[in-house]
Parts: structure tokens; sequence; C-alpha cells
């Protein structure tokens, strides 16, 4: 509970430096019952396949700096340009970190049973969707509103919180490669496109021995030796 509260604090504060200007909210989803998919297991991180939260922000920058760029090549012109709200670096930022402390937990432990679906997240809060009932389940916290359900073959949790930022995950088993994608998309009313990053998680054995690794915006990704308690 208190790791709950603690990471929930930490995204509020980042969200109050984002002062509210033009909305850009996610879309509505379109529910469809279906089916659930079995995502039951212990899933770790793959950070090769991972997306990395510094490129994703390199990557909105560049797209920033072309966009002002053109509005400099049109005023130059004396021509009026019509182009969507810049966001500021500052926000982005803020956008940036925020994703980080969202998408940060390296381990999923997942229970599934047919009235229910825990997604326990390394130092993190648990997700939890009842889904006995036709989606969007909806529930009112101390923080905000969260939705969840089945969406077609995906899971998804949507989670309002205050001053109008949005959280949107949504989770996909890949049989394949027996592996789950988690793609977390994270919405400000002060950036004109949402901070997305997308999670590869594989299935491991949680008492087996070997390396652990973090991905940080400031250090980079460190990675260090742990070895299973015996009991």
């Amino acid at each position: 509970m208190v790791k709950h509260l603690l990471t929930l604090a930490g995204c509020v504060t980042i969200a109050l430096m984002l002062v509210a200007c033009q909305s850009s909210a996610p879309s509505p989803v379109r529910y469809a019952p279906a089916k659930p998919v079995d995502m039951t297991g212990d899933w770790e991180v793959d950070y090769a396949r991972s997306d990395n939260v510094q490129r994703q922000l390199n990557s909105l920058f560049r797209q920033l700096q072309q966009e002002i760029d053109r509005r400099n090549r049109a005023a130059e012109r004396g021509q009026t340009y019509s182009g969507p709200a810049l966001s500021s670096g500052r926000d982005l930022i803020a956008l940036a970190e925020m994703a980080e402390i969202i998408t940060a937990p390296e381990l999923l432990e997942v229970v599934q049973t047919d009235n229910e679906i825990r997604l326990k997240r390394e130092n993190s809060f648990a997700l939890i969707c009842v889904v006995d009932r036709p989606a969007p389940i909806v529930t009112q916290t101390p923080f905000g509103t969260e939705q969840c359900g089945w969406d077609g073959h995906q899971l998804f949790f949507d989670i309002a919180l205050p001053d109008g930022l949005q959280i949107r995950h949504r989770i996909t088993r890949s049989s394949l490669a027996d592996s789950l994608v988690m793609q977390t998309a994270v919405y400000s009313p002060t950036v004109s496109q949402p901070f997305t990053v997308s999670r590869v998680y594989n299935r491991y054995n949680p008492d087996k021995a070997g390396y652990r690794c973090t991905q940080t915006l400031t250090r980079g990704t460190v990675c260090t030796t742990e070895a299973s308690e015996e009991l």
C-alpha cells in the first residue's frame, strides 16, 4: 500500500508540472467481447526488444525542432503558418519522466481467474480488473477514474488522473514468442501527442539467479547480479 501511494504521489507531482492548455486526450476505446487470453505467469522485461525512453524523448525533441524550423521559415517569407500547438521542452521532459516512472517495473506476475486478472508489478501497485462482466469496468478512486477490460485479444487499463493527465495500458500476449507486450501511452493537456513506451516481457523463472537490469533517463541501462534466496 505504501509503494502504491508513493508511486501515485510521484505521478501526481509530475502531473502538476504540466499546466493545462490544449487537450490531447486519447480517443475512445471500442470495446468488444472476446474470449480472455491466458496471460498467467511470471514475466521479465526484455530491454533489447523494448522501447528506450531516452530515444523516445529525443525523437519528440527532433519533431519539436522541425516544427519550430517550419514556423521560422514561414515567418521569414512573411507567410502565415497554421500548425499544431507547440509543446515546451520542459513539458516534454516532464511527460518523459512520468512515462519512465510508470513503465519502470521490470518484473510482472500475472494471476488470472475467470473473474479477475491481476498484474503484480515490481515496486509498483498492481493493475487489477474484474472481468466477469462486460467492459469497461469503471472504478472511482481517490486519485481518479480507472477503466479496464478486454478489447478483443488485448487487456486494457485506462486511468484518468487530475489536471487532464491520462494513462492507457494495453497488454497483448504473443503466443509465438511466448511474451507479453505492454504498450503504455501517457497523455498530457500540454503536449500535442502522447508519450508512448512499449515494453516486451519474456517468461522467466523467479527462482533462477541471474542479471537484473534497470533503464533510466539519467544513467542509461545499469545491470547488477542477483542470487536467489535459499529457504
